[in-house]
């Protein structure tokens, strides 16, 4: 054959070559675009898990603290009719004073650093846990009477439960002044209840959760 046929086919053969490299070198391409399209979904699902746990957490602490109590009572069923029906201490119960009485305080406590968490982090999951609140505060006589006994540990909550406390704002106006005129107080004490009562005065229509955020701004 002559020499430029020869050329001629070897040049041919040449861009076939070419071709199929290239062919081969775009399939690797899509393979690794597929692979790194891939890789940013995972890192994006990731960062869309991380950027939930700050909720999550709130979320899991919001249950821990709303419910410590009720492990409590399983292993205190005699306890449960004091916070859950309405019921009084009488001589004779077999629980004790101080078993109810350590009982409505660490309720009080509990709930008292969830409204606070409430207050600080608008993520908080506050809703159902206010209905829990509200449950025991109005069919717990002997929490209710226990929140006015130690009202000056809750500083920053505890108008809040006042709120949650009473059906009717006429309820937590009384509540307040019984608070204000209760013997013994020190001036520092009568005064911050005073000044709880015009907070409440001036605020009509607020939730127990925005009485919280007022008083820690307030109180910083």
């Amino acid at each position: 054959m002559r020499a430029d046929v020869w050329i001629s086919l070897f040049g041919l053969a040449a861009t076939l070559l070419l071709v199929l490299v290239g062919l081969m070198n775009f399939t690797v391409f899509r393979k690794q675009l597929v692979v790194a399209r891939e890789q940013i979904d995972t890192a994006m699902r990731q960062l869309e898990v991380a950027q939930k746990q700050p909720d999550l957490h709130l979320i899991q602490r919001a249950i821990s603290e709303t419910s410590v109590h009720v492990r409590l009572l399983v292993e205190r069923p005699y306890l449960r009719p004091y916070f859950y029906d309405g019921v009084r201490w009488q001589e004779g119960d077999q629980a004790t004073p101080d078993e109810v009485k350590a009982m409505g305080e660490l309720m009080l406590n509990n709930f008292a650093s969830a409204l606070m968490h409430s207050a600080a982090f608008p993520e908080y999951p506050v809703r159902g846990i206010d209905r829990i609140i509200m449950f025991h505060l109005r069919n717990g006589p002997m929490l209710s009477d226990l929140l006015l006994e130690i009202f000056d540990r809750f500083p920053f909550t505890g108008l809040s439960l006042l709120c949650f406390k009473n059906e009717a704002p006429a309820g937590v106006e009384a509540d307040l002044k019984q608070l204000i005129e209760a013997p013994g107080l020190d001036a520092s004490e009568a005064g911050r209840r005073a000044e709880l009562l015009t907070i409440y005065q001036n605020s009509v229509g607020k939730s127990p959760i925005d009485f919280a955020v007022i008083t820690m701004q307030q109180r910083r």
